[in-house]
């Protein structure tokens, strides 16, 4: 079964980047997270109150670029809801 999922993300705390490389890890999160829902889609009994504040953590040190970093956010949310 398919469905719309309509996500907006009203915080994404990303300290030590500048703006502009907060922005590029901002827009390779949204560009994964989209295709990894559009992929798998929400994981089974995903309620909206599970979604309302998520803690990703950290990332280790020496994550990469904006994009890497933004990308690997992605994923951890996935993992996160799984």
């Amino acid at each position: 079964m398919s469905g719309a999922v309509t996500l907006h993300i009203d915080t994404l705390a990303l300290p030590g980047l500048t703006e502009a490389e907060a922005a590029r890890a901002a827009r390779a999160f949204e560009a994964e997270l989209t295709a990894l829902l559009e992929r798998d889609g929400l994981p089974p009994g995903i309620r909206p109150q599970d979604l309302e504040r998520i803690d990703l953590g950290q990332l280790p040190a020496g994550h990469g670029s904006p994009e890497a970093m933004g990308r690997e956010l992605a994923r951890a949310l996935m993992r996160r809801l799984a």
